[in-house]
């Protein structure tokens, strides 16, 4: 099985929240892991917002950045997904680099791993597959 993580599921691995063991359950069987390579540039942005907002450590900001980063297996060069990219993002009226997940999903034939319930809702209606 192809996975795609994003920066939310990866987030709640990391800091062991809700839904943290069925998505290391999944990691485990996956074959290999893709993101899209935002992907670092959006787990540092979530950490220094976990440090800003939250006065998390700064240790464990750096630890958790990158055991997210190690996460992934291979990531994809988001030029050659931008066309398809910007019209999905058009068409559902959705953030282009949330889309980048959904298109990188769908040409891997890969299920999507994210905590986000609209990005979840577009994967339906987009026939990718999600973990639930």
């Amino acid at each position: 099985m192809i996975a795609v993580l994003d920066a939310s599921a990866a987030v709640e691995m990391t800091l062991n929240m809700k839904n943290a063991s069925h998505f290391k359950s999944i990691c485990t069987e996956a074959d290999i892991i893709l993101a899209p390579d935002i992907y670092p540039s959006e787990i540092t942005n979530v950490f220094w917002k976990y440090k800003v907002f939250s006065k998390l450590d700064t240790t464990k900001c750096l630890k958790g950045i990158k055991y997210c980063i190690d996460l992934i297996d291979d990531f994809i060069d988001t030029k050659s997904l931008y066309k398809e990219v910007y019209n999905a993002a058009v068409e559902y009226e959705h953030p282009v680099y949330d889309v980048f997940y959904l298109v990188a999903a769908k040409k891997n034939k890969a299920v999507l791993l994210t905590c986000d319930k609209k990005l979840i809702k577009i994967a339906r209606t987009m026939n990718i597959d999600i973990s639930e």
